[in-house]
């Protein structure tokens, strides 16, 4: 008996986000999407890589994914090992059954009848691959984060230092210097340094588990983080500078108020906060302009 890995996504989930992960005969799996609510969920969705269905891993690093389509149908992608994508549409869900069972069958799956997609300059992988949804502090975090949200004011930073050392009258006074901190804390990444180093002290230990399509989530120390529910919030809200010249607008804190009094603060060196947003899609949110640092 052939078994494939099968998994579910719902329509509230996220890029990545699946349920119900486990292998399955082929048998399984039609019982599977023979339970699965696929006309509930087909209202008011974006027809997507990422939509409501079933998604089958395959024995090549290839994947089959049947979806719901436009005017009632379903659909199959299939996205083999060389990241290509292809796809073919049914009136009637059943008439996907002989595709998914060559799927589990054969050694190599036979798409000659399937439409090739152009998909080129996109990363289609995303769609297929389950993630898992923790966040933490680590050196490519750290790195990717201070190049988005400082690189151009540590480039100002260097420029004022040479251009002030460059004269060929410079001297050392105190004028001098207080106007190269003014320029390099102002202008220069000063701030960003404060802000970073407020984030990373708050942050270097804890983790965040969340996605989208899931109520609980967990955010604490990494050893034992604490689990929580979205149905305990009241709102969350967006700490920022609303402001795209100001040096530190990168930066931003998200805290998230629960029925019981507890205030979680998120900064985003741990998730981008637009992302956050989109987890907790639905519930009451404000933004708040000012300079976000975390005070507690």
């Amino acid at each position: 008996m052939n078994l494939l890995i099968s998994k579910i996504q719902h329509k509230n989930f996220e890029i990545g986000e699946f349920v119900e992960e486990k292998k399955r005969s082929f048998e399984e799996s039609i019982t599977l999407i023979e339970q699965f609510p696929w006309e509930q969920e087909r209202g008011k969705i974006v027809i997507n890589l990422t939509n409501p269905s079933i998604t089958f891993q395959g024995k090549n690093n290839d994947y089959l994914k049947l979806a719901l389509y436009y005017n009632g149908k379903f659909v199959l992608h299939y996205f083999d090992k060389e990241q290509k994508l292809f796809t073919k549409s049914f009136c009637a869900i059943r008439d996907s059954y002989k595709y998914i069972q060559t799927f589990f069958e054969l050694p190599n799956f036979d798409y000659g009848d399937f439409r090739k997609e152009n998909t080129i300059f996109q990363s289609n992988l995303k769609h297929f691959v389950s993630q898992d949804f923790c966040y933490e502090i680590t050196p490519k975090v750290i790195k990717r984060y201070l190049l988005s949200t400082s690189a151009i004011n540590f480039g100002l930073g260097v420029f004022y230092i040479l251009l002030f050392t460059a004269k060929t009258n410079f001297h050392i006074n105190v004028v001098g210097i207080i106007i190269l901190l003014f320029l390099i804390v102002l202008m220069g990444g000063g701030l960003n340094l404060i802000l970073f180093f407020n984030y990373y002290m708050y942050a270097k230990n804890k983790i965040l588990i969340m996605s989208k399509g899931n109520d609980k989530f967990y955010f604490g120390d990494k050893s034992n983080p604490s689990k929580y529910n979205k149905t305990e919030i009241i709102r969350f809200v967006t700490s920022q500078v609303r402001n795209n010249k100001n040096p530190v607008s990168g930066f931003a804190v998200v805290t998230i108020e629960l029925k019981n009094g507890t205030d979680i603060k998120i900064p985003n060196i741990l998730v981008d906060e637009q992302a956050l947003a989109n987890k907790l899609e639905g519930l009451p949110n404000a933004i708040r302009n000012r300079f976000p640092l975390i005070t507690s």
